[in-house]
């Protein structure tokens, strides 16, 4: 936390039991069986001993040292085995205080002292060294209760020897010979550990409480820590990802004042780009304010520009979007080639996670799947990798919209989606769970299923606006080019789409010029609509045929039903030849009537039936009319059953699991 210099190293340290394994280890292997051993045995044994002794995982327990050791490859060789069997043997010679002190004088023989000006160093050295002045610091009654500790230990009690020890001025002396180094109790990781804990999972007690216990501790000898502005801007992150917004505007300036003062340049530019993320809570066509590319600036917070560019209040086109990135991409492989940060998997996940969501508002899905993909092969399961986790969820609602919505569901309960998220992140996945099964309700006409189980269920976070599944009068607006379209789309079912010609041109006009091409083909499908109660049935049938290459590739199958639909009706009206017009409109109502089933759109499927029986009629063929008639009455019952539904047991049945994954997490 402070890197100025003359601030000493941690020097809190505290033998544990796992430690005189390692050390039993060490002994064996570099003094009593050196250059004994084979060598795919002592690679093994390099790679576990490094991993222990850096501690970054909970230590293991005696058991499971002598069982990793016993699976290591060339045991079969002699010396192994005698090694393996010396170390099994360590706990019955250690049971006396007198044993231990014996095993711990013959450790300086496997480490060297050096010079100071020797650059040289060994992080086995540094571990055997530290063990063996913390052991000629205890005293005989810290002897005594470590041996026990450590025969307790190798007995199965996992907790012997693994109690916090507090800095006690009138009984430290019971347990070692103090040094100066003693009498003050230096930083320690606790505190932090149950900070992130905290956060992880929604405490508002323990989690900001423990985060002042660790910044209040001694870090060094300075009077003014100087690190008072890490603690504020650790509160705003968290007030941040919980949407809590005037909270962290309100602690980020005294956050920034602070840094200023204490003059830390970096801390004061993370504030700095923190309080550009905020919402500015102005008006929506306000351009949002981007970060200036700056020394200190990181690729991250270039990386969020883009999502801010990306929303369609901006108005900004999706080039620009793409030139942000670029930008991002640049400075981050800057950072590293000049060493500010190391080579970050996540921040670089963060890269390719964003372009699938540039390539998927353009419309190329293909190249928004190859990013998913790559992100979600590479991204580590298991923790609170937002990349992860964002992908998933853009690629499980893309599979619902295109109907596979079973396979959708699969992906977003399958533990390696919501396993070690926070509460934070839970809730933007249950809410995608939410909207998921929303939008098959939706679909089936089940508004009274809705209304009844899923809208008292929604998650409080969520920012529903049931325009986007219903035609309804509800005062929540739905983003710029959407809003015009639905607008369009609700004059359309009343018979009176006439009268929504300008929002229609001017959503066409936004489109357009913003790169947002999923939504050009659905405003170039009404407008053909539109055109045919004009007559103008040519123009409409070299509209649709225009865009119909990019929707037949089936990347949204609604979007391809309702085109292929209004093709068949354009080519029925313009065509000369009544009976070639019918069978050149029958092929794309087959597909229309396919893509509607597969999305269970019962309603509009039945509309698409019924212009079929027309078309069979026309053309003579009986037995086709009568298949077609049969699944138009199905279609209608279905539709009406639907709106008679009160209980869907799978939707049920998934919302259980997602209030069950709730309980888990938020009791880790």
């Amino acid at each position: 936390m402070d890197n100025r210099p003359g601030t000493p190293p941690p020097v809190h340290h505290v033998l544990r039991p796992h430690h005189i394994d390692l050390i039993a280890v060490f002994l064996l292997v570099f003094k009593e069986f050196h250059k004994n051993l084979p060598p795919n045995f002592l690679l093994f044994i390099y790679r576990f001993l490094l991993f222990e002794v850096s501690e970054v995982v909970q230590p293991r327990t005696h058991q499971q040292i002598l069982f990793i050791l016993r699976s290591a490859p060339g045991v079969e060789s002699l010396n192994v085995r005698n090694l393996l069997m010396a170390l099994d043997a360590v706990p019955s010679q250690l049971t006396s205080a007198d044993q231990l002190t014996n095993f711990f004088h013959s450790t300086p023989a496997i480490f060297v002292e050096k010079a100071e000006d020797e650059a040289r160093r060994s992080i086995f050295g540094y571990f055997c060294r530290r063990c063996f002045v913390s052991f000629i610091k205890l005293s005989f009654h810290g002897v005594m209760q470590l041996q026990r500790d450590y025969q307790a230990w190798c007995a199965g009690d996992h907790q012997a020897g693994y109690s916090p020890v507090e800095k006690d001025p009138l009984t430290g002396d019971i347990w070692i010979f103090k040094t100066n180094a003693d009498l003050k109790s230096s930083a320690r990781s606790e505190p932090w550990e149950l900070w992130e804990k905290g956060r992880s999972t929604g405490d508002d007690v323990i989690g900001p409480e423990n985060l002042r216990r660790y910044f209040e501790q001694r870090f060094h000898d300075h009077n003014d820590s100087g690190i008072r502005q890490h603690a504020l801007f650790n509160l705003v992150r968290m007030h941040y990802v919980r949407k809590e917004y005037p909270a962290a505007r309100e602690l980020l300036q005294e956050a920034i004042a602070v840094a200023r003062t204490s003059g830390d340049r970096v801390t004061l530019q993370h504030c700095i780009s923190m309080l550009h993320r905020l919402p500015p809570g102005l008006s929506t066509n306000e351009m949002p304010l981007l970060n200036e590319i700056q020394p200190d600036l990181h690729p991250s917070e270039v990386l969020f520009d883009v999502a801010k560019l990306l929303q369609p209040q901006t108005g900004q086109p999706l080039t620009l979007c793409f030139e942000k990135l670029a930008q991002a991409i640049g400075l981050y492989d800057h950072w590293v080639d000049l060493k500010k940060a190391a080579s970050c998997e996540r921040e670089l996940l963060g890269q390719h996670a964003m372009q699938a969501v540039l390539w998927s508002t353009s419309g190329c899905y293909d190249l928004a799947a190859v990013e998913e993909s790559f992100v979600l092969a590479f991204a580590r399961t298991g923790d609170s990798d937002p990349n992860h986790l964002n992908v998933a969820l853009n690629r499980a609602y893309r599979l619902a919209r295109a109907g596979s919505y079973q396979i959708a569901l699969a992906l977003l309960l399958h533990p390696e989606t919501w396993r070690g998220l926070s509460l934070d992140q839970y809730q933007e996945w249950a809410i995608m769970i939410w909207h998921t099964l929303a939008l098959r309700s939706s679909r089936r006409s089940q508004r009274r299923f809705f209304r009844d189980f899923l809208l008292p269920r929604q998650p409080t976070s969520s920012t529903f606006v049931s325009k986007e599944y219903f035609f309804d009068d509800s005062v929540a607006q739905l983003p710029p080019i959407s809003s015009e379209l639905h607008q369009v789309m609700h004059a359309r079912r009343r018979g009176q789409a006439v009268t929504a010609i300008q929002p229609l041109l001017q959503s066409l006009w936004h489109a357009e010029f913003q790169g947002r091409f999923p939504l050009y083909r659905v405003g170039t499908i009404l407008l053909a609509d539109i055109g045919l109660e004009f007559g103008m049935t040519k123009y409409c049938q070299r509209l649709l045929e225009g865009i119909l290459p990019q929707v037949l590739t089936g990347h949204d199958l609604e979007h391809r039903a309702f085109a292929c639909h209004t093709l068949a009706r354009c080519i029925i009206a313009s065509s000369d030849s009544k009976e070639a017009g019918l069978r050149e409109a029958l092929p794309h109502l087959l597909m229309a009537e396919a893509d509607y089933r597969t999305l269970s759109m019962f309603e509009a499927m039945s509309d698409v039936q019924w212009l079929l029986m027309v078309v069979f009629h026309n053309l003579g063929m009986k037995a086709d009319e009568e298949a077609v008639l049969e699944r138009y009455s199905n279609s209608i019952s279905t539709v009406r059953s639907s709106e008679e539904c009160t209980v869907d047991g799978e939707t049920q049945q998934v919302w259980d699991l997602v209030t069950d994954v709730g309980l888990s997490l938020a009791a880790r």
